[in-house]
């Protein structure tokens, strides 16, 4: 809201690991006064309309519906943010890629966003606690490939500023 209130041209892209924290962060814009002509909320092809909060379906269109490039904000999954390509949105036209819950995200999860939408111009805001729930791994390769954390926690550990345990003087 912050980034919308301050700049009348920018342009977000918000992903969330869930459908559930994508409805639930629709929610909480729709009330915080962000206006459902601002914001598509992008929902994955395999949801049925009457499958989203009722709160939340004001601000959601569905693959196919209205023009996207018009909204200020968008807001889906991180996988369902590959539909964006689809929908012929170009690299770089978000100021600002969003990834909530990115300590929940998987990695190669949080890169369909950031590889598929930024460019040198665009931010990446990685929002999340890593001290908190991390992703839900199931593959033993994928762990054994170094992929079994999220994105946020390999940075916050190749920084030292950045460590998890910085109170005690410990990364």
């Amino acid at each position: 809201m912050q980034l919308v209130r301050r700049d009348a041209g920018v342009r977000v892209l918000v992903c969330t690991p869930s459908n559930a924290a994508s409805d639930l962060l629709a929610e909480r814009l729709a009330a915080a006064g962000l206006d459902s002509d601002k914001l598509y909320h992008l929902d994955d092809s395999s949801r049925h309309e009457e499958d989203v909060l009722e709160d939340v379906q004001t601000s959601s269109v569905f693959p196919g519906h209205g023009r996207l490039l018009a909204f200020r904000v968008v807001l889906s999954t991180c996988s369902s943010a590959s539909m964006l390509k689809a929908l012929d949105v170009p690299v770089g036209h978000f100021n600002y890629i969003v990834i909530d819950e990115a300590a929940q995200t998987e990695e190669p999860l949080a890169m369909i966003p950031i590889m598929g939408f930024s460019n040198a111009h665009t931010n990446v805001i990685l929002v999340g606690d890593p001290n908190q729930l991390g992703p839900i791994i199931k593959s033993p390769t994928v762990v054994k490939a170094g992929l079994g954390k999220s994105y946020l926690e390999r940075l916050m550990l190749m920084r030292e500023t950045y460590g998890l345990d910085t109170q005690s003087g410990k990364t």
